[in-house]
């Protein structure tokens, strides 16, 4: 658990208690946070970035990634949608990007402006809606019209509310206690 400040992250921690445990809260409430959504389905806003977010600070990429299927599964289920493989694929590249840039780093106004941008263009806006395409046969046109205002839109908000919780949690020194407790725990 070094202090290096890497511009990408491979690496999750390894399983344990108290990473297994951070895993169930961080899940639910993800699954929580992405079920309150607010206004009209095809422009709705959630706060399910944030809970991502969290996760790949803590977890990093493959954990978090695992976690994002193991949410979008859930989530499914919980809210009586039809669960559709494909879009597993879309849960596990968003909590890979997450994973990979916030975990082990301290995330700068930069890295977080390309994360977002990653997230919400190639993975949200040409994966995703392709994915909603030929699952469910609707108009690629349409759709990526729709979504690429709606994706602009989050993208502003998304990235001004990241900078400000993950510099804030940089600031109370919180991963830095989890990683000291991790070390204790495989040290004994």
């Amino acid at each position: 658990m070094s202090e290096k400040n890497n511009f990408v992250s491979l690496h999750s921690p390894k399983l344990s208690v108290n990473v297994l445990t951070l895993s169930a809260i961080l899940l639910a409430l993800d699954v929580v946070f992405y079920k309150l959504a607010f206004g009209p389905a095809y422009i709705d806003f959630n706060l399910g970035f944030i809970s991502t977010a969290l996760m790949g600070y803590f977890l990093g990429p493959w954990l978090t990634a695992g976690l994002e299927m193991a949410s979008d599964i859930i989530g499914t289920l919980l809210g009586g949608g039809t669960f559709a493989f494909p879009f597993l694929i879309t849960a596990f590249l968003g909590g890979m990007v997450y994973g990979m840039f916030l975990h082990k780093s301290h995330p700068k106004v930069w890295s977080i402006i390309l994360l977002n941008f990653l997230i919400l263009f190639p993975i949200s806006l040409v994966i995703d809606t392709w994915l909603i395409h030929v699952t469910y046969h609707v108009a690629w046109g349409l759709l990526f019209w729709s979504r690429l205002g709606r994706n602009t839109i989050d993208f502003v908000i998304q990235t001004i509310l990241l900078v400000l919780v993950l510099q804030a949690i940089e600031r109370t020194g919180l991963r830095k206690r989890f990683e000291s407790r991790l070390r204790n725990q495989f040290e004994r």
